[in-house]
């Protein structure tokens, strides 16, 4: 099946053509092109889409997803991996990483079975690249919305147990300052995970041990990270310095509108940088469904002005918004085009390990492509060349 995509603007790694063409041979890019395609080509193709001047970007990846369409992944059945998918790609996303919230271990192992059988089976959506759990291993001081009664130390009979069920986990997020960190950042490091700093008290100089150890990204940078503190009036530097001093350690952030002001992207942007920094949905469940006002999504979490929020209002929740929210939230805040599509594609790819595959409109990648206008709408979705939208 050769698919041609052209007539629009290519948005490269680093620059924006005026003019362009994909060209999509069984799901990969067989031909890129910053001119208009030759007439042979669009009649040697067997479909076509003008994109009438639009943009062609390399889609959307999100590295840090909980669901959307109605459902929290790993909660029900299969349904709740795949209709999050689908969901997800009418808005960009052609790649993400269905993230489970500190839970007890049954609900981990359960979630684990679920995955597996989702991805065996066919569906219109963006594709599952592996499981993320994010916790149990927390911090109580920065648990911000996960919830107290699950948080615990990483101990070595239960996350061993979980290791070996499975070859889907790509990422672990935990607080690196809790006891037992060394040797299960060593266990992660030898199946190949992504071992990540999260909703972590810790100081500067535990992350710094913790980069040693193998942790290599700060997860939702600014949301439940440490900051300075005063200990007997010295300043003891915390995770978000920490992010910052470490040249070579990644970062993502939430870019809805709500998580960070404008002056904080700025910041991220300017001294952590596009190749260092990803942007990433954090969303639940009620992503992609217009939630109104006053929406449960748990005892304590409602949705309200557009963010879920604890109910005492103390804290977000996290996120409702879709990927293509938050391309127009950075755009707002002024960061380039070119870089926010960056954000959103080669440099998580890079840092998921999966930048050979995916992440940018390249020859013999995966077809991973999109269209959409100025104002971010989506005008035709390719997952792996197949065509959602």
């Amino acid at each position: 099946m050769r698919t041609v995509i052209w007539n629009g603007k290519l948005i490269l790694k680093d620059n924006i053509t005026e003019e362009g063409f994909v060209e999509i041979n069984d799901g990969i890019i067989s031909q890129i092109s910053v001119k208009n395609p030759k007439k042979e080509i669009l009649l040697n193709a067997d479909s076509v889409f003008d994109a009438n001047g639009k943009y062609i970007s390399p889609g959307f990846i999100d590295i840090h997803n909980h669901g959307g369409g109605g459902y929290d992944f790993g909660i029900g059945n299969e349904d709740s991996f795949i209709i999050p998918c689908e969901t997800h790609a009418l808005h960009g996303t052609t790649s993400l990483y269905p993230t489970i919230s500190s839970s007890t271990f049954e609900i981990m192992e359960n979630a684990i079975i679920l995955y597996r059988k989702a991805i065996q089976k066919s569906y219109k959506g963006a594709t599952m690249r592996g499981l993320h759990f994010e916790g149990p291993y927390f911090s109580d001081a920065q648990k911000g919305a996960q919830q107290k009664k699950h948080l615990r130390i990483p101990v070595a009979k239960e996350y061993i147990k979980i290791l070996n069920m499975t070859d889907d986990i790509r990422r672990w997020s935990s607080a690196c300052e809790l006891e037992g960190t060394e040797q299960f950042a060593l266990e992660l490091k030898k199946k190949g995970i992504l071992a990540a700093v999260g909703h972590s008290d810790a100081n500067y100089e535990q992350v710094k041990k913790a980069y040693e150890w193998g942790f290599s990204l700060i997860t939702h940078l600014y949301s439940c990270c440490s900051s300075i503190k005063r200990d007997k009036g010295y300043r003891i530097l915390g995770v978000i310095e920490a992010a910052y001093l470490i040249e070579d350690m990644d970062v993502e952030i939430i870019c809805d509108g709500h998580h960070l002001p404008e002056g904080l992207i700025q910041m991220v942007y300017k001294f952590k940088g596009p190749d260092k920094t990803a942007i990433i949905t954090d969303c639940l469940g009620f992503a992609g469904i217009n939630a109104p006002n006053g929406t449960l999504l748990r005892e304590d979490i409602m949705i309200e002005d557009g963010v879920a929020k604890l109910t005492d209002r103390s804290a977000f929740g996290g996120s409702i918004a879709t990927f293509d929210m938050l391309i127009r939230t950075s755009l707002k805040a002024g960061l380039p085009l070119v870089d926010i599509i960056k954000m959103s594609s080669i440099t998580p790819a890079r840092i998921m390990g999966i930048d050979k595959q995916t992440g940018s409109l390249d020859k013999g990648k995966e077809a991973d492509v999109i269209v959409f206008d100025e104002d971010i709408n989506m005008h035709a979705v390719y997952v792996k060349g197949k065509r959602i939208l």
